[in-house]
């Protein structure tokens, strides 16, 4: 397998791992007479995302990485979930989605160009810096300040959360 279809099964399981966080905080909260709202709108920093927007940067930086990868469209969201249900199946979608790339559409030259459309700028790649440099750094960002942002709020977690199930 190449470092783009191992790129898309690792992001597939941190979204599983992500999805099943977000599971444990909703019955955390439940339990602790908490609202989801609450959790949604909790950051670690006044100047910081809140978890309802780092889950949603965690969903794209994955599909789009894996778009842009395969040469197709990222299936568009738009970043209306305001509850953990919602995120659900934005993560559900966002898998989906993965899963329908195949290996093959993932094969290709290591230095073919990926360019990323930034708030003023354009930033460039090869496929190779992009996955190391850019998309797998981000991803990890997201996941674990959303994980984070939990942990801070009292939500139960630990290492085996994120990191997910060893097999």
């Amino acid at each position: 397998m190449s470092i783009y279809s191992e790129t898309n099964a690792q992001f597939i399981f941190g979204l599983s791992n992500l999805a099943a966080i977000l599971e444990k905080a909703a019955g955390w909260a439940k339990e602790n007479d908490k609202t989801e709202e609450s959790l949604l709108q909790a950051a670690l920093a006044a100047d910081m995302y809140p978890l309802v927007r780092q889950v949603q940067i965690t969903t794209d930086m994955a599909k789009r990485a894996v778009a842009r990868l395969a040469g197709v469209d990222a299936p568009v969201m738009e970043d209306s979930e305001t509850t953990i249900e919602q995120l659900q199946a934005r993560i559900n979608a966002t898998v989906e989605f993965m899963k329908s790339i195949t290996d093959a559409q993932l094969e290709g030259d290591d230095e073919r160009p990926i360019v990323v459309m930034a708030r003023e700028h354009e930033l460039r790649f090869t496929a190779r810096s992009y996955v190391y440099q850019f998309a797998t750094p981000n991803f990890y960002f997201h996941f674990t300040t959303a994980y984070d942002i939990l942990r801070q709020a009292g939500v139960p977690l630990g290492k085996r959360d994120f990191v997910g199930p060893i097999f």
